[in-house]
């Protein structure tokens, strides 16, 4: 027999070796974001600045003192002091060509415009989150040995350390997500009242991507941001109570008309044209800045790599 229609014949002109599918996976990547979180303090800076001083005043620090009957009191000097947050520019940049844009398949996560903008809102979220985590360095106070793995008995040594300066509040630790799972191997020995509460997925949506769970009363947080140590041989987390740390942002001014809308407010997306090599050039920015508020607030958590 002959001029039979085969899959091979029609291959490269009624057929294709392959078409996309209309679900597109999206690449495993870690969301934890701290951005916007109750414990940062969020502050504003001002028009005339780049930056916003922060005052720490003392205050509920000095008891009175006994004073005899006919005598005058000597007055208490009120401490106080200043931390500075300082903006500066974060920013991403992708270009995507006219023939790109044009064979877009119309899926929500397709590679368009759009969803590179909605992206950069992602990008901000873990930039800032970095932005954070990289604190940890900055405290005066530490627990944990170079070399050695989290365990129980360190996080604990946090939570003491914290109360010993006087701590009130929602303790939150940020640790990398391999010492959360040294933490948890830890766990699996402890024995006693401790308790931890593995986060739910309503838990999650309140407080945001990167929630593990509660131990000991204290939320815990996982970013492979957290920055490593020692030449890279161990990581260092942190503890925290409200207000030890401060974030400021601030929108970058595009021209009008130049930007498209991204989930984050903030976070401004303009479209530059390269007429010449026909494709668009997408710029994500935000101006944002952190600072170490209270040194007595937070405390280092080092632990092996």
């Amino acid at each position: 027999m002959a001029n039979e229609v085969y899959y091979s014949s029609l291959t490269g002109n009624a057929r294709v070796s392959a078409v996309l599918s209309q679900l597109i996976a999206t690449k495993l990547t870690d969301t934890a974001s701290l951005v916007g979180h109750p414990s940062i303090m969020q502050v504003t800076v001002a028009p005339g600045s780049t930056a916003v001083q922060i005052p720490v005043i003392s205050w509920g620090a000095d008891a009175m003192a006994s004073v005899a009957e006919n005598a005058s009191v000597s007055n208490t000097a009120l401490t106080t002091a200043a931390v500075t947050c300082t903006l500066a520019r974060q920013a991403i940049r992708r270009q995507i060509s006219d023939l790109a844009q044009a064979t877009a398949t119309g899926v929500p996560l397709d590679v368009t415009l759009e969803s590179i903008a909605t992206d950069f809102s992602q990008a901000w979220l873990k930039r800032g989150t970095t932005m954070i985590t990289a604190l940890s360095s900055g405290f005066s106070n530490s627990v944990g040995s170079t070399g050695v793995d989290l365990s129980v008995s360190t996080f604990y040594s946090a939570i003491f350390q914290l109360q010993l300066t006087a701590n009130a509040g929602q303790f939150v630790a940020v640790l990398h997500n391999q010492q959360i799972n040294d933490l948890m191997s830890s766990l699996r020995s402890e024995t006693g009242p401790g308790q931890y509460l593995a986060a739910s997925q309503d838990m999650v949506n309140a407080k945001g991507p990167g929630f593990k769970g509660t131990l000991f009363g204290v939320d815990v947080f996982g970013s492979n941001t957290v920055p490593t140590a020692n030449a890279g041989a161990d990581y260092l987390g942190m503890m925290f109570s409200p207000m030890a740390i401060a974030m400021a942002t601030a929108s970058v001014s595009p021209i009008i008309g130049s930007t498209i809308p991204t989930p984050a407010a903030q976070v401004t997306v303009e479209v530059e044209r390269d007429a010449s090599n026909g494709s668009s050039i997408v710029v994500g920015s935000i101006l944002a800045g952190v600072v170490e508020v209270d040194d007595a607030k937070g405390v280092g958590i080092l632990s092996d790599f």
